[in-house]
């Protein structure tokens, strides 16, 4: 095989390897992941026992979300705990603030988690899965008016105070800031 052939050959291949790699970060250690993971389990089984003892849904699914952030990505601003707490808070206001204006429609619910996103980003409080929590404040599924609200701060608290043992124990920085 003639040198031109196998340089051009070696440069194709390079080529697709280039393509096929991931622009991903790279996984954390294992030691981080088991940390993170332990430190999801333990906030979210403290909400699903305050649920239990008190009879109160202190532990609903936009929440999961919020701890996911929490313990997996704790330099994001989404993770900060001025806008978990932030964040929660306001957009279970929304929610219920809507609920109570509009009832408790589907397309209620859907304009609550928009104008809690606009809420929230006015407010430099932005979190994600919040907006689910608005939708949820609309419907009253759980329960109603300011207890909700209540229950969701609350919430929000005890995963940002699980989420700073967690970091610490696992020797990473979080929060980056907090208010």
């Amino acid at each position: 095989m003639s040198t031109d052939v196998a340089q051009e050959r070696s440069r194709y291949r390079a080529r697709v390897r280039a393509r096929v790699r991931s622009a991903a970060p790279p996984r954390p250690g294992i030691r981080s992941i088991a940390v993170a993971t332990a430190t999801s389990v333990v906030a979210l089984v403290a909400l699903a026992g305050l649920t239990m003892v008190t009879a109160e849904p202190f532990l609903i699914p936009p929440l999961a979300a919020s701890m996911a952030l929490v313990a997996g990505a704790p330099t994001l601003p989404l993770s900060q705990p001025r806008n978990v707490i932030g964040g929660q808070f306001l957009s279970a206001l929304v929610g219920v603030a809507v609920g109570f204006a509009l009832g408790n429609a589907l397309w209620a619910a859907a304009l609550a988690g928009g104008l809690a996103l606009g809420v929230m980003l006015t407010t430099r409080t932005a979190h994600s899965p919040a907006a689910a929590t608005a939708v949820i404040g609309t419907t009253g599924t759980a329960v109603a008016g300011w207890q909700f609200i209540l229950l969701v701060t609350a919430s929000a608290l005890v995963l940002v105070l699980v989420g700073v043992v967690g970091h610490r124990l696992n020797r990473t920085a979080y929060p980056a800031y907090i208010w």
